[in-house]
């Protein structure tokens, strides 16, 4: 009995499995220090822009000299968000919609899980189409609602606000339909129903 484990030890394809696991074990540890490491490098780039933001109150200067492209799309989409708001707050609606607009683009090529995403791409083309009609660009607004259409009551809502405000009446109206198409409380429908233009 002894003999035929001894046997199959020497084997060659016990043995070939065996340095299979290792390496395969010592590759896996070796990606999971890498991807550690690069986290880490990331965190601190992440921190040196949230620094230097908070440092200077004025964010025109600093836009150029800021990296603001990272591996981590999170990372990316924090600093971004931070840079729209502090823009809007500043009223350079034209800096906040192409950080919006960047961010939406990298969130609709990724990879996450479908419901974050069709969540975080409902609020950026919010911000989107709201900054279009900011900055009086009826026709960038509408070409963005047609290309980028998300079937939701919000975004409906959103789009015949857009369509209203420019006097698109009949279109609004249309949105206003397909928002109120979703199932929604009666205050909701109400609301919807109280922007609508008067025919």
């Amino acid at each position: 009995m002894v003999d035929r484990i001894l046997e199959f030890l020497k084997n060659r394809y016990f043995i070939g499995a065996v340095v299979a696991i290792v390496v395969g074990l010592g590759i896996n540890s070796f990606l999971a220090y890498s991807k550690e490491k690069a986290n880490e490098v990331e965190f601190k780039k992440f921190q040196e822009v949230n620094e230097t933001l908070a440092l200077d109150p004025e964010l025109e200067p600093k836009l150029d000299e800021l990296d603001l492209n990272f591996e981590s799309l999170g990372y990316e989409v924090i600093t971004k968000t931070v840079l729209a708001k502090k823009s809007i707050d500043e009223n350079d609606f034209q800096n906040a919609i192409t950080l919006f607009k960047d961010i939406y683009v990298k969130i609709s090529s990724s990879n996450i899980a479908k419901s974050s995403k069709e969540v975080l791409l409902e609020q950026y083309s919010e911000n989107i189409v709201r900054l279009h009609m900011e900055l009086d660009d009826f026709e960038n607004g509408d070409i963005f609602i047609k290309e980028n259409m998300i079937h939701t009551a919000r975004f409906h809502d959103v789009a015949g606000d857009f369509y209203k405000y420019f006097g698109e009446d009949d279109e609004a109206n249309i949105q206003y339909d397909k928002a109120l198409s979703f199932d929604m409380d009666e205050s909701q429908k109400n609301l919807i129903n109280l922007k609508r233009p008067i025919k």
